[in-house]
């Protein structure tokens, strides 16, 4: 079996999307160790590790336009090598592809709220993300919610459409033991509450803001990149008088995010959506208890024994921060179920569902 993947998140991205990519090759490349795999990928910032026996990295040639060949110059390569099947692990598959293909859909949050996105973004993203599922053989989709959104934006046969949840990390399953910074340590002398994600409008961290504004005790860690919206969040914790509260840190590595998981108090999750909400299930693995909206996509993943809030509302969010934030015996059930619930979020299963549909695929059936 000859399978590709495109492979440019894998290489470039160190979170979100990378992490899924990565996944997805590197269990790939363990279970099926007799196949030969196939990375895509324009440009390469960071190497993983893979099943270097069965995996061989393609690349344009430098003088080829690298935007343009991963969607419509890397068809001609995929017949020259005669692969029996393409994997776009992140919305798209090479433009008109010719053979058998895959393509796993995150979500389509640039259509339901288009407000958050530049519109030449918004047209990029659609275009390519409905001509990928129009050509693909099979859709991945990452939950139910979105092929919900597959079926209803782009009119596709629910039957083309098989939802496969995704793992988080091994390192927040594992807990590894590693020297932590002191910077690090010094800031969870104090407890405190975690939120993970980028700091963009979507990902709603003015409502914890607000919410916390009654809690004087309350230190929150904000873990994730800066967007230009941090304007406003700055003006609102002014506004809130939260300054000495508040820490930002734009990025660390999967093993100390899972030791701050573990140290906090609770993981706040106030996005109004997502796809699919890697950090809960992180949060999960970590016996952290979690706090998100009542939204389907959160109860879908999130389970019976996660914290939910009524979407936007400031008091329902407050009076679950009470819970998480003090111990209780309920709390600690929570946090037990959770940790048996997360489980069916593995690598393993992730693995054994897509390589049962590529079989499938190949086979015709």
């Amino acid at each position: 079996m000859r399978i590709a993947f495109d492979a440019k998140r894998a290489f470039n991205n160190l979170s979100g999307l990378g992490n899924y990519s990565r996944s997805v090759i590197q269990t790939i490349s363990k279970e099926i160790s007799k196949a030969n795999l196939y990375l895509f990928t324009p440009k390469i910032h960071h190497q993983f590790e893979t099943n270097k026996y069965n995996t061989t990295i393609v690349q344009p040639n430098n003088w080829t336009n690298k935007y343009f060949w991963r969607t419509f110059g890397i068809n001609k390569k995929i017949k020259d090598l005669n692969i029996d099947l393409y994997h776009g692990l992140s919305n798209e598959v090479p433009y008109k592809i010719k053979i058998n293909n895959v393509v796993t859909i995150h979500d389509l949050l640039f259509l339901k709220y288009p407000h958050f996105y530049k519109k030449i973004d918004r047209k990029i993203y659609q275009f390519k993300s409905k001509q990928s599922c129009q050509d693909s053989t099979k859709i991945i989709a990452t939950s139910q919610s979105t092929k919900s959104d597959i079926v209803n934006y782009f009119n596709i046969s629910p039957e083309k459409i098989h939802v496969i949840y995704q793992s988080c990390h091994s390192d927040f399953i594992n807990h590894k033991q590693i020297n932590i910074t002191n910077e690090i340590l010094e800031l969870i002398k104090r407890p405190y509450l975690l939120f993970v994600g980028r700091i963009e409008e979507r990902k709603n961290l003015i409502l914890l803001i607000q919410a916390l504004r009654k809690f004087k005790e309350v230190h929150l860690i904000c873990v994730g990149k800066k967007t230009n919206y941090f304007k406003k969040v700055k003006k609102s914790i002014l506004e809130a008088k939260f300054q000495k509260q508040i820490t930002f840190i734009d990025y660390v590595d999967n093993i100390t995010l899972s030791f701050l998981y573990k140290n906090s108090r609770g993981l706040v999750y106030p996005s109004i959506d997502e796809g699919f909400g890697i950090p809960i299930i992180e949060a999960m693995y970590c016996s952290t208890p979690v706090i998100v909206s009542n939204k389907k996509i959160f109860k879908e993943i999130g389970g019976n024994y996660t914290y939910y809030f009524e979407q936007n509302q400031e008091e329902s969010l407050t009076e679950l921060i009470k819970k998480i934030w003090y111990d209780s015996k309920e709390r600690d059930n929570r946090i037990t179920q959770n940790l048996n619930y997360v489980k069916k979020f593995n690598e393993k299963q992730q693995a054994t569902e897509i390589i049962t549909l590529y079989k499938k695929i190949i086979n015709g059936s």
